[in-house]
């Protein structure tokens, strides 16, 4: 993204040089320069995806990204809504990484590849709003669910933060989740010896602007 700042600077010069004779005095007489400053244009930048998902009857988290994404439909505006409203999104799935390549295997092979034509997981964001509020819809397993998520700006850094948490029952994904439990039974199996993985995860998705 680029702040586009314009400088110019211009200096009056009275008669044929830049001092004038006045009263057998010598005075310099220099125009201030003048400076214009234009809005704040938002460009697409990096685009990192993380989530949050729960195991355990104390919901024990258990951190992991997607790796890349592929974002369509930006435009470069110095309005916000303007920029983002319309954004598509597609997530290979194969890029989920957890920093344990025995987990990711079984998250990508039990979890996504047991539902319905998931090799990615894909989306639109609907609407931007001032309040720090939006709507976006996500496809997974065959299905399509509107969301609500929050969003913040870093203004330092120029990066946006948006926020949501899904429930992924709501994408009938019941069968998928009891899949990667069962080849987690021993990991999702916590000090009271109940074995527990919720369908809640949490998503922030930060986009450098």
């Amino acid at each position: 993204m680029k702040n586009i700042l314009l400088i110019t600077a211009s200096f009056l010069i009275i008669g044929c040089g830049s001092e004038t004779l006045e009263d057998g005095g010598l005075v310099s007489v220099k125009k201030i320069p003048e400076i214009t400053v234009n809005d704040y244009i938002y460009t697409l930048g990096e685009v990192t995806i993380k989530w949050t998902a729960f195991k355990h009857s104390a919901k024990a988290q258990v951190g992991g990204k997607f790796k890349t994404a592929e974002v369509k439909g930006f435009t470069e505006s110095t309005n916000l809504s303007t920029a983002i409203s319309g954004v598509t999104f597609k997530i290979p799935v194969a890029s989920t990484s957890t920093n344990d390549e025995v987990r990711d295997y079984k998250i990508v092979n039990s979890f996504f590849n047991t539902m319905v034509d998931t090799d990615s997981i894909s989306g639109k964001i609907l609407s931007i709003d001032e309040n720090g509020s939006g709507k976006l819809v996500i496809n997974m397993n065959g299905q399509e669910v509107e969301k609500q998520y929050k969003w913040e700006m870093d203004q330092t850094n120029k990066e946006i933060y948006l926020k949501t948490s899904i429930d992924v029952l709501n994408w009938g994904a019941q069968s998928s989740l009891d899949a990667l439990n069962e080849v987690c039974l021993e990991q999702h199996t916590g000090p009271d010896g109940k074995n527990v993985l919720w369908p809640n995860v949490d998503i922030t998705v930060i986009v450098d602007l």
